[in-house]
């Protein structure tokens, strides 16, 4: 398990809680630091996946191995369609909905708390057992 935090405070704090668990490492850095024990079978984003100050979200062929599933949180349920996020097309959302290797849906899990759950696909029907 990997966790990147850009709060150094809370990085340090989370690394402490953990300190005596080999299988989990604790990153202090934006998250671009995903991609460098990338790919994932399981990856949560907290809000978004970025994308949101104009820089490109992240890349779900490097980020996840086919199959991989991909959670994102903390986001305003959609309500309209496109989504709207400050009052213009939330980009970022639409970039995981739209995107051609993945299946997504979003599930509102309160009045006003969304997350998507996406899946990449597989470039070929994987195999299977006969």
């Amino acid at each position: 398990m990997v966790s990147v935090e850009r709060d150094a405070v809370s990085a340090a704090l989370a690394a402490e809680v953990f300190f005596d668990q080999p299988q989990v490492s604790v990153v202090h850095g934006d998250w671009r630091e995903i991609h460098r024990d990338a790919p994932y079978d399981l990856l949560v984003l907290d809000g978004g996946g970025q994308g949101k100050h104009g820089e490109p979200p992240a890349d779900p062929h490097r980020l996840l191995r086919p199959g991989g599933t991909l959670v994102i949180d903390d986001l305003t349920p959609a309500r309209h369609w496109p989504p709207r996020f400050d009052g213009s097309v939330d980009r970022t959302r639409m970039h995981w909905i739209d995107h051609p290797g993945m299946d997504t849906a979003e599930l509102r899990l309160a009045p006003d708390l969304a997350a998507l759950v996406a899946t990449r696909r597989f470039a070929e029907a994987p195999d299977r057992e006969r």
